[in-house]
C-alpha cells in the first residue's frame, strides 16, 4: 500500500470513529457519565489495572514457552517489559506498525531468525485469538439475547473457530510433513513464495510432537481470557454497574471480537457503541455503559504511556551500552 492510500485509510478510520462517537454522544447525557465517574471505587479500578499486568505476564509466559521450543532463551522480566512496550505501540501507532511487530523485533534481538521471530509471534497470537473466539462462540450459544450486530455474526464466529482449529492442527501436527514436501524435488529454481513457505514451515515443524507445549499454551490462553473477563468485571463493579458475572462471560468475548474489526483507530467509537449495545441487554443505562467504555480506554492508554516510558528508558540504556 502506497503512502497516499495509507493516509486515506487512516483518515477514513478517523472519520468512522468520529461518526460513531457522535452517534453515541447524541443519545447520552454527559452529566450522567461524569456522575458515574465521580462515584467510581478507586481500589477496584486499581485492582482491574493490576489484572491488566497479570494478563501481560500470562502472555509473556506463553511467549517464553514458544521461544524455548525454538531454542531462544529469554528472561521472563525481559518478555514482560517487551509486552508493556507493545501496548504503547498498539495504542499510539495507527495500524501497520503495532505491538506484534515490536515483539517480533525483540524476538529477533534475542537470537531468533527473522522468519522464526515473525512465526513465533504469529502462533502466539493465533493461540490467543483462537481461545477468544472459542469463548465468544460459547457465549453466543449459551445466551438467549440478540447480540448480533451484522447478519450471520454467529456463523462468522463459528467459521473463525473452525479456521483456528485447522490452523493449530496443521502447525502443531502436520508442519513437518509440509516442510518435507517443500524441501523435496529440484531446489535450484525455487520461487520466492515457496522459499518463504519452506522457512515458515521449518519453524513450525519444531512444534510437531510437542503436545505438552500445545496443552500448556492453550491452558495459558484460557487463563488469559478469564483474566480479561475479571478485569472488565472489576471495572463494572468500580462504577456500581449492577451486572452478574455470568453476563460478562457473554459481553466481553463478543465485544472484543467486534472491536477486532479494523474499522476505526484503536476501536475508538466501536468500543463505545458495542458496550452501550451489549450492556443495554442487561438493563444498564447508556451513560453507565459509556463510562465503563471510557474507563477501560483510560486504563489501556495509561498502560500505553507507561510502555512508552519503558521503551524510552530501554533505548537510552541500549545507546549507553553501545557507546
Amino acid at each position: 500500500m502506497n503512502k497516499k492510500k495509507y493516509k486515506l485509510l487512516i483518515l477514513l478510520k478517523v472519520l468512522i470513529a468520529l461518526v460513531l462517537i457522535g452517534i453515541i454522544l447524541s443519545k447520552v447525557n454527559l452529566d450522567d457519565v461524569w456522575l458515574a465517574f465521580s462515584r467510581a471505587n478507586k481500589w477496584l479500578i486499581l485492582s482491574a489495572f493490576f489484572l491488566y499486568f497479570v494478563g501481560l505476564c500470562i502472555v509473556a509466559a506463553r511467549w517464553k514457552l514458544l521461544l524455548a521450543v525454538q531454542g531462544v532463551t529469554a528472561s521472563f522480566p525481559t518478555l514482560v517489559k517487551s509486552m508493556i512496550v507493545a501496548v504503547f505501540f498498539n495504542n499510539f501507532l495507527p495500524s501497520t506498525i503495532g505491538g506484534d511487530a515490536m515483539r517480533a523485533y525483540d524476538t529477533w534481538k534475542m537470537g531468533g531468525g527473522k522468519t522464526q521471530s515473525v512465526s513465533i509471534i504469529f502462533i502466539d497470537r493465533l493461540l490467543g485469538i483462537f481461545t477468544l473466539f472459542m469463548f465468544a462462540l460459547l457465549a453466543l450459544l449459551l445466551t438467549s439475547h440478540n447480540v448480533f450486530f451484522f447478519p450471520d455474526f454467529k456463523l462468522w464466529v463459528l467459521l473463525a473457530v473452525f479456521v483456528g482449529i485447522a490452523a493449530i492442527y496443521i502447525l502443531f501436527f502436520k508442519a513437518s510433513v509440509i516442510s518435507r514436501y517443500l524441501h523435496s524435488g529440484n531446489q535450484e529454481n525455487v520461487v520466492t513464495l515457496k522459499r518463504i513457505m519452506r522457512k515458515v514451515f521449518d519453524v513450525f515443524a519444531v512444534y510437531n510432537g510437542k503436545h505438552g507445549v500445545l496443552s500448556i499454551t492453550l491452558m495459558l490462553s484460557v487463563l488469559l481470557q478469564l483474566n480479561v473477563i475479571f478485569h472488565y468485571y472489576l471495572l463494572a463493579l468500580s462504577l456500581s454497574i449492577d451486572i452478574p458475572l455470568s453476563a460478562m462471560f457473554i459481553i466481553i468475548p463478543v465485544a472484543i471480537v467486534v472491536m477486532m474489526i479494523p474499522v476505526s483507530i484503536n476501536a475508538i467509537g466501536v468500543r463505545e457503541l458495542v458496550f452501550v449495545a451489549l450492556f443495554s441487554l442487561y438493563g444498564v443505562s447508556s451513560a453507565d455503559a459509556l463510562a465503563f467504555s471510557w474507563m477501560s480506554f483510560i486504563l489501556i492508554t495509561l498502560l500505553g504511556v507507561f510502555g512508552g516510558v519503558v521503551f524510552m528508558l530501554r533505548k537510552k540504556y541500549e545507546s549507553q551500552s553501545q557507546s
